[in-house]
């Protein structure tokens, strides 16, 4: 009975045309799925840096509060360096760091104001938290202080939480103006700076890219699987967050500690961040996609990220198999992972990327679409 029902659920998700399947990556084509916006993944240093950490073993063996704890303090205090905060707190995904910063700090009696296009671990972290949610239109902020209007008076608590950058949008959040919104209304801003961070900012993420000096209401989570190339996630604020987050976070007290070998990877990364180039390097090539996409009429306006959606509708998942057949990956993306009517080729570009890349993607996109 239990197989029946699965199969007639997947028959449905097949019949929807939102059946989704493992595809085994290939080295023979270029790749315009990626998240790794600075090629710190193969980087031979990075690479180098993993080797020297498997001095550790394979693995941490256990959690941070066991046997765990063994080089990670050492990005910890980096990370905080990098962000220009109090402290860091190393989460083994960037998934179980929003679900566990969120649910651990809001609390039945508080209110989350989350953006409607926030990421799925936000929505789920909210979602496991106590808190009332309210949803605020996407990046706008006459919603977000219409809301607070109506409901701040009801709670303890106000957390604002939005993405930095949007990652099936590339846009970027106003954290300038939720920051003012968050002070006035006495509240505390979570910013996922997932896409942000090694992209915006000479590469210190979505505050620097707006000026904001970190305060002891934002909160900033990142990720060590985008831009640095490797896996992680990471939450940096003031002490007392990160001393309460050690004491209550249940997706960082019961995960076992991300591998050494993938921390001294990830401090060689954050290394060549700082170096300053690499962000140099993927700005440059944004400013060179932008020009040749606007030209193919793939984008209305520049981007100043790496992530560019290009909405066909019910034609996304046609037009993202002949890519693959002319020899160019960008995925097809459906619901639920974006609004039905917005199904899109996402196209992430990165610092390996070169001109004629982006004029051969700009031709077949063309040649499809128009």
């Amino acid at each position: 009975m239990f197989r029946s029902e699965l199969r007639r659920e997947l028959e449905t998700i097949m019949r929807n045309n939102l059946y989704r399947s493992l595809r085994k990556k290939r080295e023979d084509i270029l790749d315009f799925s990626s998240n790794d916006y600075l090629c710190l993944s193969k980087h031979p240093e990075v690479i180098e840096a993993v080797k020297e950490g498997l001095k550790y073993g394979l693995g941490s063996t256990g959690s941070r509060l066991t046997s765990g704890n063994i080089n990670h303090e050492i990005l910890e205090e980096r990370l905080a360096e990098f962000k220009e905060t109090e402290r860091a707190l190393l989460y083994p995904t960037g998934y179980s760091t929003n679900i566990g910063v969120i649910s651990a700090l809001c609390k039945r009696g508080d209110l989350i104001l989350s953006d409607r296009l926030n990421h799925a671990s936000i929505i789920d972290g909210c979602r496991l938290s106590r808190a009332d949610v309210e949803i605020y239109e996407h990046c706008n902020v006459e919603s977000l202080v219409n809301i607070l209007e109506e409901k701040r008076k009801n709670y303890n608590n106000i957390f604002i939480i939005t993405d930095g950058v949007f990652s099936m949008d590339g846009d970027i959040a106003p954290l300038e103006d939720i920051k003012r919104i968050a002070d006035e209304y006495n509240g505390v801003v979570i910013v996922d700076d997932a896409h942000g961070t090694g992209v915006l900012g000479r590469g210190k993420g979505t505050l620097k890219h707006f000026n904001l000096k970190p305060s002891d209401n934002i909160i900033q989570i990142g990720t060590l699987s985008k831009a640095f190339g490797g896996l992680g996630g990471f939450v940096c604020g003031i002490e007392e967050v990160i001393e309460y987050l050690i004491n209550t976070s249940r997706s960082f007290i019961y995960s076992t500690a991300l591998p050494p070998s993938l921390v001294s990877g990830a401090l060689k990364s954050l290394e060549l961040i700082e170096e300053g180039h690499l962000t140099k390097k993927l700005q440059e090539n944004i400013r060179s996609a932008n020009r040749i996409f606007r030209r193919y009429n793939l984008i209305e306006e520049d981007s100043l990220t790496p992530i560019y959606p290009i909405i066909l509708g019910d034609r996304t998942m046609e037009v993202s198999e002949y890519l693959l057949k002319n020899g160019i990956y960008a995925p097809g993306i459906r619901y639920p992972s974006v609004p039905k009517g917005l199904e899109r080729i996402r196209v992430s570009i990165n610092v390996g990327h070169r001109e004629e890349d982006f004029e051969r993607l700009g031709r077949l996109l063309n040649d499809c679409i128009s």
